[in-house]
């Protein structure tokens, strides 16, 4: 699915202390807009991709593991996950705020903007974990419960404070960014040391390098300036940067083979697809790699929005048609 206090050694800058004492003004007379802000703070997109992965994996938990799974428990599971990486978005807005005000891509968030507190921010966001966390374990089992934990707390308490420690932060969150999938595994029957669900995982693991890496090319400046330890920052020329996107992009295509399990002429056929639909995002990263600008980071951004749908896709089909 962030607490050091930086509040206390942070000077936020005058433009984004201005907006926020004028957006202040307003939060004793609360727009109407603020379900919208509390919306915001769950990072619905990435909520959505994450529910994504979490009902493949249960999916192809059913099949490979041929386990028995009710509508009840799947309903259950993705609703209670929702909540729980709703939570850690939330509490890492909470906890980067200052930060988040000192850069454009962020000041309009809810928290930075001043439309809502952070004791409102931290009340929700610790209510959604609690509720979450509970009706996981009820309305799933246990291990889902772990996981779901584990997750939310490698992401709030150990990768949202590195990002302003260490460079390795992006490669610590690729962690909790795909933990969810065993949340699925676990849930549809599957256990905790399945080859299967871990490979699934991988996936999703390998895949966020070339999504992540463009990302911090493309706001290399931004994260700079707000004191964020992002690999373009601690090497500027994005060499490191560009390679951290390739070698992951091209681990991909025999491990998207792999998940596949071809056995015959159709499920070699969707395998073939999925080795395919690495090929555009390995493309971009090797552009990235020898022209780091930001036309290669945003192709290479865009291509990583497609793979990881598609091979969640022909993970389904694959499934499907046995």
């Amino acid at each position: 699915m962030k607490t050091n206090q930086v509040s206390s050694t942070l000077v936020i800058a005058p433009e984004a202390a201005t907006l926020n004492s004028a957006a202040g003004a307003t939060v004793g007379a609360r727009p109407i807009s603020w379900r919208s802000d509390y919306t915001s703070l769950t990072k619905p997109r990435i909520l959505l991709m994450i529910l994504l992965t979490v009902g493949v994996a249960m999916l192809a938990a059913k099949q490979i593991l041929g386990t028995t799974v009710t509508w009840l428990v799947c309903i259950n599971t993705l609703i209670a996950t929702g909540m729980i990486a709703a939570s850690a978005s939330t509490l890492n807005q909470w906890f980067e705020r200052d930060r988040d005000a000192l850069m454009p891509r962020t000041q309009k968030r809810p928290l930075p903007s001043g439309r809502l507190t952070t004791t409102e921010a931290a009340i929700f966001g610790w209510l959604l974990f609690l509720v979450g966390s509970v009706y996981l374990g009820l309305g799933a089992n246990v291990q889902a419960m772990g996981c779901g934990i584990a997750t939310w707390f490698v992401y709030c308490w150990i990768y949202t404070p590195l990002k302003v420690v260490s460079c390795w932060n992006t490669a610590v969150g690729t962690l909790p960014g795909a933990l969810p999938v065993m949340i699925g595994w676990t849930a549809a029957g599957g256990g905790l040391f399945d080859a299967d669900g871990w490979a699934l995982t991988a996936i999703v693991v390998l895949w966020q390098f070339p999504h992540f890496m463009a990302i911090a090319w493309l706001y290399r400046d931004q994260y700079a300036g707000a004191g964020f330890r992002m690999l373009t920052k601690e090497e500027p020329t994005g060499i490191a940067a560009g390679w951290h996107a390739v070698i992951p992009a091209v681990m991909l295509i025999p491990l998207s083979i792999a998940v596949l399990h071809p056995v015959s002429v159709w499920t070699w056929t969707v395998a073939i697809l999925g080795a395919v639909s690495c090929l555009g995002q390995a493309f971009a990263s090797f552009r990235f790699l020898k022209d780091r600008n930001n036309q290669t980071a945003k192709k290479l951004l865009h291509s990583s929005l497609i793979y990881l749908p598609a091979i969640m896709l022909l993970v389904v089909v694959r499934w499907v048609i046995q």
